[in-house]
């Protein structure tokens, strides 16, 4: 068997070199005490010993990388599998050199032909059937062959669990030696420093010489205590954190998640869904460095992401686990699982574009917050940052805190990576303002919080003053915008309503962006706040639906006052009605 090297970039150019059989591996590098294929001594983008291509005894050619050299085959990072012939390499980066591997065919033997051989399934393939054959297994059900379905949910359950423990010791070797070592020296554990002591709090990871990824609700806790917090290698080197950046739709989704859910018997229950649009960038000093940077898979290939996909992430866990208290000094956990599942911000299946969480089997725990998700080509596909637990009161604390334990079903989270590609090129404004459309429209399937408040302010209305339907007689609408603050800020609108003896005036605010909000009323002719006296609250609240009542005993001019203490804009729309009293029903007056 020969082995061919074609040189197309870099020093070596347009050389072709040829080996054969009595050649069992080619080392590639600057050192021409070892190296069959040797570039000049100050060509530093190849290492001394960069890499080598070795003969198995199969007689393919494999890739036996030497330390943390980059070596690229056809695009991806170099991997353990057999090498083809007419295979492209680059070596040290986009700018080295690269050459085409051709592999000739191996010398005659006196032997037949080997015949055809079977095709294995790939691990992927098997859960995708056992996870079929589970399907099969419900649909019988429902045609009540009740025993026979006790019997097959009990074997394909065996058969899924063999499935994804096979899943996970074999997961490593999807991965090369090459792509976890870059994963591990790019992760970098956020450490906060309080009373002299450290604790991990997050992961995040470097996507350029001076900027980390992790998670919004990390860089949200860092935000104004940057000089609490700081960032470890892998290699113990600490680096100061300049400043932190938030996707703008990890706090508006959210607030607007709070106004969806289920409605059973008149309650309304939010729905339960993770926090979307947990993105967040670490800046550090321009002065420092990030010596190893991963890099994001692009729109194209995170749309073509499928369950049972192999991931890997790599973290730093502390919750619940041993050794927290010496875990800002520990190396990352490396961990492996597959993509579980791919849907939109609800939860709920979606095309391909809004398909931003990506639900997996990666184990996870307080701390693996911001680690890097990636595929087995090394690239970047989502940002862990949540997992389904269980929750536990913590019987020994006297507040009743709870204690959270990650759930056997295995089902995590990760926010696709194209967030923060957003994040980074100064576009999440723009893509969350066509998302917010989509937010809205798909919204439309859920119940909504306003529409159980006011039925309730009838309702109420009706029994405490003795009314009968009233009439909804203005609406007004608006938003409240502090712009761009770091902290909160009161911001208010006013409309003038007249009204006169005999009636009742109800006011109800819908906050549209689920940022609360709130009501007050003023006599505008004197500047007094006025509520009325049947109605128990004498000060306002911030809620997403607040409510307001008025009577007089002389027609007024009243000032109604929507408001509220925001960091991002709070859409609101404002509805005002109206009840004839009964005229056996006493007046109420307003007072202060």
């Amino acid at each position: 068997m020969t082995i061919t090297i074609t040189h197309l970039e870099g020093p070596l150019k347009d050389e072709v070199q040829t080996f054969g059989d009595d050649v069992d591996a080619v080392v590639f590098g600057r050192d021409r005490e070892v190296a069959q294929v040797v570039y000049p001594p100050e060509y530093d983008i190849v290492g001394r010993r960069h890499f080598e291509l070795r003969r198995t005894k199969a007689g393919d050619y494999t890739v036996e990388l030497f330390g943390t050299r980059y070596v690229n085959i056809n695009g991806k990072p170099a991997d353990n599998a057999p090498v083809k012939s007419g295979s492209i390499f680059r070596l040290g980066g986009k700018s080295g050199p690269s050459f085409k591997v051709e592999i000739g065919a191996p010398a005659a033997a006196d032997l037949p032909v080997t015949g055809k051989q079977e095709v294995m399934p790939t691990i992927d393939e098997r859960i995708r059937r056992y996870v079929a054959y589970a399907g099969s297994a419900v649909a019988i059900a429902l045609v009540g062959v009740i025993g026979y379905v006790v019997f097959l949910h009990s074997t394909f359950a065996q058969q899924i669990e063999i499935a994804r423990a096979e899943a996970a010791a074999q997961s490593k070797t999807r991965f090369s030696e090459a792509t976890l070592q870059m994963l591990e020296a790019a992760v970098y554990a956020v450490v906060k420093t309080e009373d002299g002591v450290e604790e991990s709090k997050g992961t995040a990871w470097a996507f350029a010489p001076h900027a980390l990824a992790t998670n919004a609700h990390v860089t949200e806790a860092i935000k104004g205590h940057e000089d609490e917090f700081t960032l470890k290698g892998s290699d113990g080197k600490t680096y100061t954190i300049k400043n932190v950046i938030s996707h703008p739709g990890y706090l508006a989704f959210k607030s607007f998640k709070t106004k969806l859910g289920t409605t059973r018997w008149g309650e309304f229950t939010p729905l339960d869904l993770i926090n979307e649009y947990d993105v967040g960038i670490i800046e550090i000093e321009e002065t420092e460095t990030l010596p190893v940077l991963l890099k994001f898979a692009s729109e194209e290939e995170l749309e073509k992401l499928t369950p049972g996909t192999p991931v890997a992430s790599i973290g730093f866990p502390v919750e619940g686990l041993a050794g927290g208290d010496t875990a800002a000094s520990a190396p990352g956990t490396l961990h492996f699982g597959h993509i579980s599942s791919l849907t939109d911000v609800f939860m709920v299946r979606a095309e391909p574009e809004h398909r931003l969480l990506i639900q997996h089997s990666v184990p996870v725990t307080g701390g693996a917050s911001g680690s890097p998700l990636i595929d087995t080509s090394g690239k970047v596909i989502g940002l862990v940052n949540g997992g389904n637990t269980t929750v536990f009161k913590d019987t020994e604390d006297s507040v009743g805190a709870k204690v959270r334990l990650p759930s056997a079903a295995l089902i995590n989270f990760a926010q696709r990576v194209d967030l923060l590609e957003d994040l980074k090129d100064g576009k999440a404004d723009e893509a969350l303002a066509a998302d917010e459309t989509y937010w809205q429209e798909r919204g439309k399937e859920f119940d909504d919080y306003f529409d159980v408040a006011v039925n309730e302010f009838k309702g109420v209305t009706k029994k405490r003053y003795q009314v009968g339907e009233g009439e909804l007689v203005e609406t007004e609408s608006g938003e409240l915008d502090a712009g761009k603050v770091d902290s909160f800020k009161l911001e208010s609108k006013s409309y003038d309503f007249d009204v006169e003896p005999g009636k009742v005036y109800g006011f109800i605010a819908d906050a549209e962006s689920g940022v609360p909000i709130g009501i007050n009323v003023k006599n505008k002719a004197t500047s007094k706040f006025v509520r009325d006296a049947k109605d128990p609250r004498q000060t306002s609240e911030l809620e997403l639906a607040p409510t307001a009542w008025i009577t007089v005993t002389e027609p007024t001019t009243l000032e109604v006052i929507v408001w509220s203490l925001v960091t991002r804009p709070a859409k609101y729309e404002l509805f005002a009605y109206e009840w004839p009293t009964p005229k056996t029903a006493p007046s109420s007056d307003a007072g202060s």
